[in-house]
């Protein structure tokens, strides 16, 4: 009898190691290093898993990139303050500002999961800060974000949940939401969070995700100077199972079949 409670306890234990979860992940602008215009850096922020577990890649017209308007000016890509979100103070991003020479020009940011997440990731969320839109005093863009998708683990291209606000609209379904600004949002201060636009995955199991950023066509053909910022990218590894774990429980479910059948040839 004692042993075959020892065996129960045994496979409750290795049933909750099976079953545990891993821990959300932040992929944190500032207590990361980017070098100011680079395309492409990787970060090591999963004390469980060695090596890079992020890399953030910028892609597309490139040559149309701009310096950011905080000081000191530095080319984007970069990470600065120039944005407050609705928040108490600016939000450290990854600042993106171009001058596009019309709507068919943009710039696509990808964002890999390392590969030894077998599993993928899931709970992927991020922020977009000031899509929105200007057409007075010299300025006329339209912030457009689109191609919004995830790669599951199996190479499916998983749709997101779009959440907008007051000073943007959101339009399509599924691979083919398209997000435009339609009015014009001061980047600090009250009002900042009216062009926040969040983007997630949920509990899809993805390595990747990417958006495109361009001008609508909501204002002239050639666009003036426009920028966002992204926000920290929240996410959690899914665990894997070990295969020592997986031969131990079945060893164990073995005995203990064998002892139930046992028991009932004795009475």
């Amino acid at each position: 009898m004692f042993a075959r409670f020892s065996l129960l306890g045994a496979i409750a234990l290795l049933f909750a190691t099976l079953c545990a979860t891993s821990s959300a992940l932040t992929l944190s602008w500032g207590s990361e290093p980017w070098a100011a215009g680079s395309l492409q850096n990787s970060f090591d922020i999963d004390p469980a898993n060695p090596g890079n577990d992020v890399t953030v890649t910028v892609t597309g017209n490139t040559g149309q990139l701009q310096p950011e308007l905080t000081p000191p000016n530095s080319m984007t890509p970069v990470v600065a303050a120039s944005f407050q979100g609705g928040a108490g103070a600016p939000q450290n991003s990854l600042c993106i500002a171009a001058n596009f020479a019309n709507q068919t020009q943009s710039i696509t940011v990808t964002v890999d999961f390392s590969a030894q997440y077998a599993q993928g990731v899931t709970n992927v969320s991020f922020t977009i800060f000031d899509v929105d839109f200007g057409n007075s005093g010299g300025s006329t863009y339209q912030d457009q974000l689109r191609s919004i998708m995830a790669v599951g683990i199996d190479g499916s291209l998983i749709a997101p949940t779009i959440t907008t606000s007051v000073n943007n609209t959101l339009s399509g379904t599924g691979l083919n939401q398209i997000v435009n600004g339609i009015t014009s949002t001061p980047d600090t201060g009250a009002g900042s969070g009216n062009a926040n636009v969040t983007i997630s995955f949920g509990t899809a199991k993805i390595k990747s995700f990417t958006f495109t950023y361009g001008s609508g066509s909501g204002t002239v053909a050639d666009p003036t100077y426009q920028h966002i910022g992204m926000s920290d990218v929240v996410f959690t590894p899914v665990p894997e199972m070990n295969p020592a774990f997986g031969t131990s429980f079945s060893c164990i479910v073995a005995t203990l079949l064998v002892l139930r059948h046992n028991a009932r040839r004795r009475r």
